[in-house]
C-alpha cells in the first residue's frame, strides 16, 4: 500500500488544532511581574531568578519548589510542601531521637509485654498507646512551619502576603513601608526599638517582638525559644504545644518502660512468686539494655521538661532565658497563628515544562 505524501500532509495539517488560547491566556500574569525583578536585584529579566531560559509554555510553579530562591536554603519541604523541617545536618540527632524511643520500646514490646499481660494487660496496652502518641508528636514537631516570617522576596512573589502578615501580627503602621520599602536598613524609631521591633538584615523583614533569626534553619520564627536538633526543626509559636506533648508523651512512655521492665527483672509471676527471671543471662541482658538506655534518656527528658514547666511559669523562652533579654511585648507560645510560608499556593513565575 502506498501512501501519497501531499495528502498524508494535508491530513496532518487539518488535524492540528486551530488555536490553543487556553494555555497562552493565564500567562499574561506572568509579565506584570517584570517589573518586581529588577527591584529584588535579578536583573532586567525574570530568567535570571532561576537561571534558565524562559520557555514557551511555562509552568506556574509553587512556592515549596522555588523556596530555595526565595526562602532559606537550609529549610526542607516534603509530601508535595505539606511538611517542612530543617536542615540535613540534624540528620543524626534526629535519629538518635529515634533509636531511644523506638529500640528500647521494641524491645521492651519483644520480651516484656508477654509476661507483662499475664500480670496486667493493661500496662502493655497503655506502653502501646503513649507509644503512638510520642511518634505522632514527635513527628508534628519536626515536620510542622514553627512560625516562619516570610522573606521579602517571597512577600512580593504572592500578592497579598505582605498585607497579611501585617494585618495578622498587628504591624504599626509606621512600620509596614519599613518592611517592603528598599534593601536598605531602615531607621527604626526609638520606640519601637524598645517595643522589640528588628530589623533583619537577612531576611529584609522586620522582626516583631519575641522573634529570631535562627543561624541553623536561616529564617525569622515567630516566638523563636530555640533549635532543636533532636526533632530536625525550630520550636517556635505555631509548634511549641506539640513540642510541650512530645516532651511529656515522651516522660510517659519512659516511665512505663521502666516500669515494665523493672517487673520483668524482679521475677514475679502470678502463679509462681519465688520464679526469678535471673535464671535467664541472655533475658537480662536485653533487659538491661532496654532499661539502662531507658533510664539516661528519660533522666534528660524529666530535666528539659521541668525547665520548660519553669519557662511557662515565668513567661520566657529558652533563648530570653540564656541571653538574659526579655521582651514584656509579643505573642504567647499558646497563640498559634497561621502559616504564613503558604507552600503550596502558586508562584507569579514561570517554570520551564
Amino acid at each position: 500500500m502506498e501512501i501519497n505524501p501531499a495528502e498524508y500532509g494535508s491530513r496532518s495539517q487539518s488535524s492540528q488544532p486551530a488555536a490553543t488560547p487556553s494555555i497562552e491566556a493565564p500567562l499574561s500574569s506572568v509579565s506584570s511581574m517584570s517589573t518586581l525583578w529588577p527591584v529584588l536585584g535579578m536583573g532586567n529579566s525574570r530568567d535570571t531568578l532561576f537561571g534558565r531560559p524562559h520557555a514557551t509554555h511555562p509552568l506556574t510553579p509553587r512556592v515549596y519548589e522555588v523556596w530555595q530562591e526565595l526562602g532559606s536554603t537550609q529549610t526542607r519541604f516534603c509530601c508535595c510542601g505539606r511538611c517542612v523541617t530543617g536542615p540535613k545536618i540534624d540528620l543524626w540527632y534526629n535519629l538518635c531521637a529515634w533509636f531511644f524511643i523506638l529500640i528500647p520500646s521494641g524491645l521492651y514490646f519483644a520480651f516484656c509485654s508477654q509476661k507483662l499481660w499475664n500480670i496486667c494487660f493493661w500496662l502493655p496496652i497503655l506502653t502501646g498507646v503513649v507509644l503512638v502518641a510520642t511518634i505522632t508528636f514527635l513527628l508534628l514537631t519536626s515536620c510542622t512551619d514553627p512560625g516562619i516570617l516570610p522573606r521579602r522576596r517571597l512577600r512580593m512573589m504572592l500578592p497579598g502576603l505582605d498585607e497579611e502578615v501585617s494585618n495578622v501580627l498587628e504591624m504599626p503602621e509606621d512600620l509596614r513601608d519599613c518592611a517592603s520599602d528598599g534593601l536598605t536598613p531602615p531607621n527604626l524609631p526609638d520606640l519601637r526599638q524598645g517595643q522589640g521591633y528588628k530589623w533583619c538584615s537577612t531576611c529584609q523583614v522586620v522582626r516583631p517582638p519575641r522573634t529570631s533569626h535562627c543561624d541553623d534553619c536561616g529564617n525569622c520564627v515567630l516566638t523563636f525559644d530555640h533549635h532543636c536538633p533532636f526533632v530536625n526543626n525550630c520550636i517556635g509559636q505555631r509548634n511549641y504545644v506539640y513540642f510541650s506533648a512530645f516532651l511529656i508523651s515522651t516522660l510517659c512512655l519512659g516511665f512505663s518502660v521502666a516500669v515494665g521492665t523493672g517487673i520483668s527483672l524482679s521475677g514475679y509471676e502470678p502463679d509462681h512468686p519465688q520464679e526469678s527471671v535471673t535464671r535467664n543471662p541472655l533475658l537480662v541482658v536485653f533487659l538491661l539494655l532496654i532499661g539502662v538506655p531507658t533510664a539516661v534518656f528519660l533522666l534528660g527528658v524529666i530535666a528539659l521538661l521541668m525547665f520548660h514547666i519553669f519557662l511557662l511559669c515565668a513567661g520566657k523562652t529558652t533563648k530570653e532565658v540564656l541571653t538574659g533579654r526579655r521582651v514584656l511585648q509579643g505573642r504567647s507560645m499558646f497563640e498559634r497563628p497561621p502559616s504564613f510560608i503558604h507552600a503550596r499556593a502558586p508562584v507569579d513565575t514561570p517554570l520551564d515544562s
